[in-house]
This record gives C-alpha cells, structure tokens and sequence, in this order.
C-alpha cells in the first residue's frame, strides 16, 4: 500500500510543527524510496535532531507515526533521515508496517528468549530496545503460552524487557 498524498501532506504538517514547537529549524521535504515514503529534514543544527545513536531521530520517527495512525487507518511506516541520516538500512518484510525495525530477527530472539524461560524457569532479560522494538517483541509472545513479558526502565539506550514465567 502506497502513502497518499493527504497522508503525506499530514506527514509534513505534523513534523514541522513538532519541530517548531521544540524551537527547532529544519526543512521538511517528501522523498520516495522504493515506494515507501521517507521525510527528509534539512537543519542547521542535525546533531541535536539525531541524537546519540540515533535515539531522538527514532523518538521523532515513531511520534510522527503515531500520529499518522491515529488520523488514517491504514498507513504504510513514514521513516525519517536528517541531512542524509538514517539509524540504519532497514530490511522490512512485505507488508509489515513496521519498517524501521529487523522484525524477523526481533522474533527470534524474543522467541529464543521465551523457550528458555519454559525450559529453566528462570526470567531472563534482554535489550535494551527502543519503542518499535519492544512492541516487535510484546506483540510476538503476546499469545505464547507459559510466558509473559515486561518493560523495565534502563540507561539511556534504551528500555530492557523481563520475560517471565506466566503466573
């Protein structure tokens, strides 16, 4: 599925005034890669829009596409670069809206994780994670018996996950 242009106009909007609220300056222009739509950001001051390691440019990519979700139901992934930045190449499967992250990688260490849970018993911890990612995870063991999932506050690289034996 194809980003509309009203989706992609909403796009522009929400990122702009996001950046203006936070007193940044930055150009938001549309560009198409490989049919995905990517919003490219031009500042002065890029460093402090990307953050260390990427983790303010990931914040500002899954703020925007929440807020695209909560205006279209459907609505392919928007990714950001900043003056030519992206976290880093991303790999999305077909369909999967979740383009920024290896959700097939993901999966496997959550599911991993999860059998040696059953296996011994004891809760084991992995990460840290950002937001998407975590979601990756949550959403993989969601319906996997035995086991439950938990979000712990961690450093600032990130949010690690518990997967436990379920009560």
């Amino acid at each position: 599925m194809a980003v509309t242009q009203e989706q992609q106009d909403r796009g522009i909007s929400v990122m702009s005034s996001m950046l203006g609220t936070l007193g940044f300056e930055a150009e938001v222009l549309p560009k198409d890669e490989n049919g995905k739509l990517v919003l490219s950001l031009k500042s002065e001051k890029p460093g402090r829009l990307i953050g260390r390691k990427g983790v303010y440019l990931d914040s500002f990519e899954l703020l925007l596409n929440r807020v695209l979700r909560r205006s279209f139901e459907k609505c392919d992934w928007v990714s950001l670069e900043i003056d030519g930045y992206q976290k880093r190449q991303r790999q999305p499967r077909d369909g999967d809206r979740r383009s920024n992250v290896d959700v097939a990688l993901l999966e496997g260490v959550a599911r991993d994780a999860a059998k040696e849970v059953q296996r011994w018993g004891e809760e084991k911890q992995i990460g840290p994670f950002n937001a998407a990612e975590r979601r990756v995870i949550h959403m993989t063991l969601r319906g996997e018996d035995g086991v439950d999932t938990e979000s712990l506050e961690a450093d600032s690289d990130g949010r690690k996950l518990v997967i436990v034996r379920a009560k």
